[in-house]
């Protein structure tokens, strides 16, 4: 085993494959789905700080490039014919108003690093050899019964649950992007137009388009992963609405 592998075994897959039994042994109604909704509320907590100030920067960096919207489009039109001092002045406005598009990055990657892993558990729990993962003082079910309230099977793909996933995808991606303001102009300027279209086609993107992408990845994986995206999501939404609440101007 190469030490990734290793890491990444010891790090992330163990520890979540024995709270998953654990939570699965010890709490009532003893249901795999609701275990799964358990675990996926203490990952959220343990990630709420972090994931805290990666949306309070997210939607900073909004703010900042709504603001400088103006400035850059006004050295867009000075360097047009001139690329790298465009890139050079659009760099130099992003450094002076502490801009940082890939502020959202690392919390972003931890969740997917930790959903790889939860993949796995969800995968492989329900096979008997796999227990031998368990420590000492995690006690070694009979078999575990791998469905939601006794009607969802949640080791096989759910096309339910995928499309849940995918309407609180919508919702999650909606609540994360700041509105649009609307200027009123004396006269049009065709190059704003274009940059506000493109702006809102990127925007709507993200908010009807990955939702689609995100149900139809679900369908293709164990019903356990899109109930954790899916739960996993809605706390997402009440933290992103919590902390908006900040940020009277974003609303």
């Amino acid at each position: 085993m190469n030490p990734f592998s290793f890491v990444f075994q010891q790090v992330l897959y163990r520890p979540l494959f024995n709270l998953l039994v654990l939570i699965y042994e010890y709490v009532p109604p003893y249901d795999f789905g609701i275990s799964i909704l358990l675990l996926t509320f203490l990952i959220r907590m343990a990630l709420w700080p972090l994931n805290s100030k990666a949306i309070i920067s997210q939607r900073e960096t909004q703010i900042k490039a709504q603001k400088m919207q103006e400035k850059m489009k006004e050295i867009m039109r000075k360097y047009r014919e001139d690329p790298m001092r465009q890139n050079q002045e659009i760099g130099r406005l992003w450094k002076e108003n502490k801009f940082n598009p890939f502020s959202g990055f690392v919390p972003m990657a931890i969740q997917i690093i930790i959903l790889i892993a939860l993949y796995q558990v969800f995968r492989t729990i329900v096979q008997p050899e796999q227990f031998g993962f368990l420590y000492s003082f995690v006690p070694r079910p009979d078999v575990i019964n791998p469905t939601l309230f006794g009607l969802i099977d949640l080791s096989k793909p759910s096309w339910v649950l995928a499309i849940l996933t995918g309407i609180s995808q919508y919702f999650y991606s909606k609540t994360s992007f700041l509105p649009q303001k609307k200027t009123k102009v004396k006269k049009r300027d065709p190059k704003k137009d274009q940059m506000q279209k493109m702006q809102k086609i990127m925007q709507e993107q993200m908010t009807y388009f990955m939702p689609l992408i995100i149900t139809f990845i679900s369908l293709g994986f164990p019903g356990a992963l899109p109930l954790y995206w899916c739960f996993s999501n809605i706390i997402g939404i009440v933290q992103q609405k919590m902390i908006y609440k900040k940020y009277p101007e974003a609303r």
